[in-house]
């Protein structure tokens, strides 16, 4: 396959799968040309990590409904074809008013600091970051909308606009100026302008809103899939909490924030798939089965060998990329790599799409409780890489469960989410390489 075709076709496809994907990509590529334009900068590590808290304190308060209430816009059935203006303009209705209860939830917390261990004052006043929280979960289901109106192509624009923008309102403010605070002022009016597009998107269902069915769409999807995702998504904030919990050092924070990243296009590809297919698994087991063998062999021959190469030179690239005050990230970003042995086992669309909430909050579950007791019995022996660690066996686990839930109890064929013989050939060179980056990483 020749790469530089397959990366143009994905840029310029116009389907479900790659669109998502795409955009997902473009959004986590702007986000590291973030990570690189602060840590190339002037920037203390102490400034770099007062980004890095304002953004895992936006994060903490709206990842729950970024991920399941989104989520919920997709497998909701209306009954009637005509309806999805209406399904949009109720959901901005709901996710408006969701973002109010979070920020709202902020400012609570905040005036008790030591409920967030000082994360709740990343940057004063409070209101700015709660006036973010609204914005970041209202506007959060553009390309999900998109997606629906099978809009492709504007799937991928969006990104390319919005996320653009974004990098530009923080790396102008802070590079030029040196001044966070109004990087976050532009931040926020990024997020504004985003929000007042789904709005536009919505505004032909505002005239049929009384015929949505809110509860329906609340208890039945919103909710037990945004507490899934509460649950679920946990374990990726537990870690830089008890960070900030065990080792209070700012600078610390930064350096395991820069390492404490997924292969992005892991993240992307599988939640390309993920949302894409929940509709396609809602209306036939069989086409999305089918469908996700296709996707996953391509995957594993894609995001196998590039996260080989990664672990094998990220010891030596972070400094070079970042600074020399990074280079204990890159052993904790090969943990993190690990990720994608469990990251490429996606039975939850079929759970999704069938609204098997239970098992997915029970799931949820057991990665919380295992991450936890394993990150404080980690952190006595290996420190912040404890915590990696944990990390990384508590999702494995969660997924072990969704899997088992979805042969024995919905039958599906277990060779729907994995091709073994490649699973496990890719998974002792993944190893080995891991074994071998351990020789020249510094560690802190």
């Amino acid at each position: 396959m020749n790469p530089f075709k397959a990366l143009r076709g994905l840029l310029t496809s116009a389907g479900d799968v790659s669109s998502m994907q795409t955009s997902a990509m473009i959004r986590f590529g702007m986000m590291w040309l973030i990570y690189i334009g602060l840590a190339k900068s002037d920037l203390s590590l102490d400034v770099i990590a007062q980004y890095e808290l304002f953004i895992f304190s936006a994060n903490l308060f709206s990842f729950a409904l970024l991920y399941g209430g989104k989520n919920a816009v997709l497998n909701f059935q209306l009954g009637d074809s005509g309806s999805l203006k209406t399904l949009q303009a109720g959901a901005v209705v709901v996710f408006s008013v969701a973002g109010l209860v979070m920020a709202s939830l902020f400012m609570l917390v905040s005036n008790s600091p030591d409920a967030l261990a000082g994360i709740s004052t990343a940057v004063p006043p409070t209101e700015l970051l709660a006036l973010y929280i609204f914005l970041l979960v209202s506007g959060s289901v553009l390309d999900f909308f998109l997606l629906l109106q099978k809009d492709y192509k504007w799937v991928v624009r969006q990104s390319w606009f919005f996320n653009g923008l974004m990098v530009l309102a923080v790396l102008v403010p802070t590079l030029l100026l040196g001044d966070l605070y109004t990087a976050f002022v532009a931040m926020s009016g990024v997020l504004m302008l985003q929000w007042l597009s789904v709005i536009f998107l919505a505004l032909k269902g505002f005239k049929s809103l009384v015929f949505f069915p809110f509860g329906s769409f609340l208890y039945t999807s919103f909710l037990p899939l945004s507490l899934y995702a509460l649950l679920g998504g946990l374990s990726a904030y537990i870690g830089g909490y008890l960070v900030l919990r065990l080792d209070p050092s700012s600078e610390v924070f930064a350096v395991f924030r820069y390492g404490a990243r997924e292969l992005p296009l892991a993240t992307l590809m599988t939640g390309g798939i993920v949302s894409a297919l929940i509709p396609v698994a809602a209306a036939s087991r069989q086409k999305a089965g089918e469908r996700m063998r296709r996707e996953l062999r391509v995957l594993y021959h894609q995001l196998f060998p590039l996260t080989i190469v990664l672990m094998l030179i990220s010891p030596l690239i972070y400094p070079l990329v970042f600074s020399p005050e990074f280079a204990a990230s890159a052993g904790i970003f090969n943990i993190y790599l690990l990720l994608l042995f469990s990251r490429l086992l996606i039975p939850q669309v079929f759970l999704y799409a069938e609204k098997r909430n239970r098992i997915l909050n029970l799931s949820a579950l057991v990665e919380i409780i295992v991450n936890i007791g394993l990150s404080v019995f980690l952190f006595q022996y290996y420190g912040v890489y404890g915590i990696a660690w944990a990390s990384v066996i508590a999702f494995m686990v969660s997924k072990l469960v969704m899997w088992y839930y979805a042969v024995w109890h919905l039958k599906l064929h277990i060779r729907l989410f994995i091709h073994p013989g490649l699973y496990v050939l890719y998974g002792l060179g993944t190893a080995a390489a891991y074994a071998v980056s351990l020789f020249y990483t510094q560690w802190i």
